[in-house]
């Protein structure tokens, strides 16, 4: 790798750091703005401003870090009893941090930062600090040049800072980190030169130079430590806040190696060192990072090691081969330990995605004058990163709708009897192969009644048509639906919950709705915890296969023709005394090959409810690579997906969920399960689909 490309690929890695970063900073922002005398969020917030100043400094963003600059320039005044937190300080912080953010997106040819805005933000950050223009952008330090006289309990603190071999090459500039440590106070370096070589062996690309810096300040040793937060690893570094002589000289070798330690046997009264010695470094990382794209990569790769694997096992079991048969047996083992494992890798804390909301919540408030508090559980649950990554215009829709037209502003909610700050409500839970995420409040409520009238004013639905509460609740999913009297910025164009639906039915996921007036408003999104490969259980009608997710089967049991008999033509099953309605596969795929005398009934929980769903025959666990089925069958909502089987032949992969919906609506029996005992639906519109599967 170039010296040029390596330096891209570390101004890379900041910028992802600083984003990082910059989610921290805006949630920590947010907390103090509900705790103003915390010191501890204080610190943690001006520490942050300092790491993206210097870091960005270091890697040239030099605009970047001359505005960091003046922001953290203000949080260092609050720092020391100076300033105080008010709200205007957090709003223009958090304009601070979108600019911050827009100039990372403009350093990476995306968009560019407002140059007006910048100024302006600029100017009312000098007008709060009350001390009139100050320079942006740092100075060269001197041998002595204070940068603030006024802090009380000053220490003297000695920092020897000796570059390895290969500093230069990640673009750290030495001088840089010496003029930021000038900005913590009193500051005199001393450089050493004795592992300078002679011109003809002087390598331009490596540092041969170590520093001896004397610096009398009031800050920690944490936060000098920041200042090299990106060269630590590549250097040696310690800090001490006494006043010994210090000899360099052993430090810095002529040889072309890393330094070795300082002293190697320290006097008994000395202080414990800061800094990380070479010999005492981990010896790997304990984190890396690596690009979604090649981790999907590497998940499609496993799942067609699985699809082999599955090839594999046919093969064995058809030549009945002692020998094959232990290799297909160890490889299934390995192969289920590596999808585990992979599956592991992709499944992340929803934590960072609650989290964003806080700000948005914020904003909201401030401009829609309402007074809200935001709660978040299980903010730990995990899920895949590519259902996470779709689930931010979805959420950000709900949150939206909540804040506009379910919470009520302070004095009403005072004349209803209810406390003046709203509670919104975030949360995510577990359930089985999915993941429920809960956007609430305790609001007003959606109001049924006006629900009703706008679906039957927009064509929606037929005046005297008879619909459930719930019915009337999903009607406001549909494209184009809105109950609002005027079109807002925030909400009213009747997008946002079509969009929702749509972002969910992408993820073959759904949405639940239920809402009390006067009391608030829940929706609850059921989304699959992976959309890569899941447990299945594979089953045959006639010549086709299909396969139901393991997480929905509950137990299978046999359907014979005296049970069929027993039951008068209804389609139930009594099952140790409960009565459990079933959908025939054969006649909901239409499949007229010949029935078989004795049937399987598999039972699975579905959101209406248990239900069972008849089969020629349960064939087994199947690890199931779940693969799209194309623009072609989009509209095909209760099939997930296919996968192909081990002898080459495709099966469908059913939502129970979805079959279940269907058959009720094409029943005409709302979510009334039982009706289902009295015929069977008509087929479905995978009928064709299923043919072609078959053959």
């Amino acid at each position: 790798m170039s010296n040029g490309s390596s330096i891209d690929a570390f101004k890379q890695a900041f910028q992802e750091e600083a984003r990082e970063i910059l989610v921290e900073l805006e949630a920590t922002l947010l907390e103090l703005n509900e705790s103003r005398a915390d010191a501890e969020l204080v610190g943690k917030a001006f520490r942050a401003l300092h790491t993206i100043k210097g870091s960005g400094s270091m890697f040239g963003f030099d605009k970047l870090a001359a505005f960091t600059h003046n922001l953290e320039n203000a949080f260092d005044e609050v720092r020391n009893g100076r300033l105080e937190v008010t709200s205007t300080l957090i709003d223009l912080s958090l304009a601070a941090l979108d600019q911050i953010k827009a100039m990372l997106n403009e350093a990476a040819g995306q968009g560019s930062a407002d140059a007006a805005t910048i100024t302006a933000i600029l100017s009312q950050l000098q007008h709060i600090i009350g001390s009139g223009p100050k320079s942006s952008d740092p100075q060269p330090a001197t041998q002595s040049q204070p940068a603030s006289t006024s802090h009380p309990a000053t220490t003297e603190w000695k920092i020897r800072f000796a570059p390895g071999p290969d500093l230069l090459h990640n673009g750290t500039q030495p001088l840089l980190l010496i003029r930021e440590l000038a900005q913590f106070g009193e500051l005199s370096a001393v450089a050493h030169t004795n592992a300078v070589p002679p011109l003809r062996e002087l390598d331009p690309e490596r540092c041969y130079l170590g520093w001896e810096i004397t610096l009398h300040s009031n800050t920690s040793a944490a936060e000098i430590r920041d200042v090299f937060i990106f060269a630590e690893d590549q250097c040696e570094l310690t800090i001490e806040p006494v006043n010994l002589p210090i000899d360099l000289s052993p430090m810095i070798a002529a040889t072309p190696v890393v330094p070795t330690a300082v002293d190697s046997s320290p006097a008994p009264e000395q202080p414990a060192r800061f800094g990380r010695r070479a010999d005492d470094r981990p010896e790997g990382a304990s984190n890396i990072r690596v690009p979604t794209a090649k981790l999907d990569q590497f998940v499609d790769l496993i799942g067609e090691l699985v699809t082999v694997q599955a090839r594999l096992g046919v093969i064995a079991s058809r030549i009945e081969d002692p020998d094959v048969a232990s290799v297909s047996e160890e490889v299934e083992r390995l192969t289920s330990a590596l999808r585990e494992n992979s599956m592991s890798i992709r499944m992340l804390p929803i934590r960072a995605t609650f989290e964003r909301f806080r700000r948005l919540i914020h904003d909201l408030a401030r401009d829609l004058k309402k007074n809200v508090d935001l709660t978040i559980e299980g903010a730990d649950t995990e899920l895949d990163k590519t259902v996470i990554d779709q689930l931010n215009d979805p959420l950000m829709h709900l949150i939206r709708n909540s804040m506009d037209h379910g919470i009520e502003p302070s004095d009403a909610r005072i004349a209803a009897g209810k406390p003046p700050a709203a509670t919104l409500r975030l949360s995510a839970r577990h359930a089985g192969a999915n993941v429920l995420i809960e956007v609430s409040d305790d609001g007003g409520g959606i109001h049924a009644e006006a629900v009703r009238e706008r679906a039957i004013e927009k064509g929606l639905i037929a005046a005297d048509a008879q619909l459930s509460e719930a019915e009337i609740f999903s009607l406001i999913l549909s494209p184009g639906f809105s109950t609002a009297k005027q079109i807002t910025d925030v909400s009213g164009r009747g997008v946002g919950m079509d969009v929702v639906r749509q972002r969910v039915e992408a993820l073959r996921g759904t949405i639940q709705i239920t809402s009390k007036r006067g009391e608030g408003t829940r929706i609850i999104l059921r989304l699959p915890l992976t959309l890569a490969i899941i447990d299945g259980l594979l089953v045959r009608v006639g010549q086709a296969f299909f396969v139901l997710p393991l997480a929905n089967s509950l137990e299978c049991i046999e359907l014979t023709r005296k049970d069929i008999v027993a039951s008068h033509g209804k389609h139930v099953a009594n099952i140790r005394g409960e009565i459990i309605p079933y959908i025939r596969l054969r006649e909901y795929f239409d499949i007229t090959s010949g029935r078989p005398e004795v049937e399987q009934i598999m039972i699975a929980e579905t959101e209406n409810g248990r239900c069972g769903f008849v089969v020629d025959e349960v064939l087994g666990d199947h690890q199931t690579v779940i693969k799209n089925l194309g623009q072609f069958y989009r509209h095909i909502k209760f099939v997930s997906g296919a996968t192909i089987l081990g002898n080459g032949t495709l099966a469908l992969i059913l939502d129970p969920n979805r079959v279940v919906e269907d058959a009720l609506r094409a029943a005409g029996s709302g979510s009334h399960l039982q009706a289902l005992a009295n015929a069977a639906p008509p087929y479905s519109m995978a009928a064709d689909l299923v043919g072609q599967s078959a053959a």
